[in-house]
């Protein structure tokens, strides 16, 4: 899609930096992609005695805080701030994507906080001109909506006439809706039987280790026979020893002196409750083989609900650990299944005297069947209604990534955004251009001569060459009008 000289100004960009003390600031935002962009320029004199620009430095715009989330491609989330270049992300589309660049800048001004109507626990927060995928809910003709349910009444069909867009998340409205995406790679191993599938499930539900990490435990409530004796037979199937057993008051628990399948569970799932978390390889495998790690956590640490008449029961999964709820969220995506999350803090609570500090908990519900659809399933993606936006003010650094496959976008807590590798390669070809030039010769760059000197654009990234373009304009323009004042 981009040439190679393209290709070659986005991976090794030139000037994009700030410079000290300009002589001129050019203030840009992208109407598509959203991204904004400053030029900054120093102007001289040249031998002629005729104003030229000596110096000339671009800055894209960051569009995320710190502290945001990453989808990335062994599974889980990570802070963009952390994120290094070569660090694979996953795009919209559901594929892994390498990191090529990232950028941070210092930013005063609004942040926008996005809330799903369906897992809050998935907000983001973004700057107002950073682009998110979504379908405008305008687009659509539907019925006349019941009060507050803005997020009712369109059918599936519906959404799959229109396809999601990238807009400005300031062009976001209540009762829009956002692109949920997730990993969609699979990776086979045969050794990952349904059998062990299901005795993870049971470990990160139940399970933990002792004895200085050579005896696996399970936990299971005394009336829990069919758990427990699954558990056993598969202690003996993957050992050869017989699972210990011990019952104290409504406890039962299963365990083995096994230093091998400490070993093996540690390193497929992790040890402690707060800590569990599936490893790559397990977040690969086919989603057939995921579900049963759903089914017998379900066992374990798991309920259903219905909340009101003729509802479909609401399955929920409870876990300590932040990192596995997340999991389980992408798990069930994997398998059609979109889940909510909410995070509750428990109470201070006393026992023997003795007070008890609260811990979080995390909830993971989801239906398998839904009498009113609050989200909509595409094929790469499952389309989620916006229940809130906040605006806030808000001052530090900022941050996005810009990766190297189309369509050019990642994932922050599952929920697309866009990056743009035109607007990074005209960037820095607009300083190449401009460098060295008259003020009058530079005043005539326009996007055409952006777009030639990358060897062409596709036509829909043309506008970042304007955009480049304009940014230069407005830096000379604004020198002009300095050094008017001071004449």
């Amino acid at each position: 899609m981009y040439s190679q000289k393209v290709m070659e100004h986005f991976k090794h960009p030139h000037n994009l930096r700030e410079i000290k003390n300009p002589d001129g600031i050019g203030k840009v935002g992208n109407p598509v992609c959203g991204d904004l962009l400053w030029v900054y320029i120093k102007v001289e004199k040249n031998k002629e005695g005729k104003e030229y620009i000596k110096d000339i430095g671009v800055k894209t715009f960051g569009c995320l805080p710190p502290e945001e989330k990453v989808v990335v491609s062994k599974g889980g989330w990570e802070n963009i701030s952390s994120m290094k270049i070569g660090e694979q992300v996953v795009n919209d589309l559901g594929r892994e994507t390498n990191i090529l660049k990232t950028f941070e800048i210092s930013y005063n001004g609004p942040m926008l906080k996005i809330s799903p109507f369906v897992s809050p626990f998935n907000s983001f927060s973004v700057t107002p001109e950073h682009p998110v995928l979504c379908v405008k809910r305008k687009w659509f003709k539907t019925r006349k909506q019941e009060p507050n349910s803005k997020w009712l009444r369109i059918l599936d069909t519906n959404f799959l006439s229109r396809s999601p867009e990238f807009l400005k998340a300031k062009h976001l409205e209540v009762g829009d809706y956002l692109a949920f995406s997730f990993n969609q790679k699979i990776e086979n191993q045969s050794f990952f039987t349904k059998d062990w599938m299901r005795f993870i499930g049971y470990y990160l539900a139940e399970g933990y280790m002792t004895a200085k990490n050579s005896v696996v435990n399970f936990s299971f409530n005394k009336n829990e026979e069919k758990a427990i004796s699954e558990v056993k037979k598969l202690i003996y199937k993957f050992t050869g020893k017989q699972g210990s057993q011990r019952t104290r008051k409504n406890v039962t628990e299963v365990y083995v002196c096994s230093r091998k399948l400490v070993k093996l569970l540690s390193s497929f799932a992790g040890k402690y409750a707060r800590e569990k978390k599936l490893s790559e390889e397990i977040m690969l495998l086919p989603p057939e083989k995921q579900i049963e790690i759903i089914n017998t956590f379900y066992i374990g640490d798991g309920d259903k609900t219905i909340r009101r008449k003729r509802d479909s029961p609401t399955f929920r999964l409870a876990t300590a650990s932040q990192n596995l709820a997340i999991q389980l969220q992408e798990m069930l995506a994997r398998n059609d299944i979109f889940a909510s999350i909410v995070k509750r803090t428990r109470k201070k609570h006393f026992i023997e005297g003795r007070e008890v500090t609260g811990k979080e908990l995390y909830i993971v519900s989801f239906k398998k069947e839904r009498k009113h659809k609050f989200v909509h399933k595409r094929r790469n993606n499952f389309l989620v209604p916006i229940k809130k936006i906040e605006k806030k003010d808000y001052q530090g650094f900022v941050y996005n990534l810009h990766v190297d496959k189309e369509p050019n976008s990642y994932l922050v807590k599952g929920f697309a955004v866009h990056n743009c590798v035109a607007a990074i390669a005209t960037s820095s070809m607009i300083t190449e251009l401009a460098k060295g030039k008259t003020i009058e010769e530079a005043k005539k760059i326009n996007r055409d001569d952006v777009k030639d000197a990358l060897e062409g654009l596709p036509p829909i990234k043309v506008h970042c060459s304007n955009l480049s373009a304009e940014g230069l304009h407005k830096a000379i323009e604004d020198y002009e009008k300095k050094k008017a004042g001071k004449s």
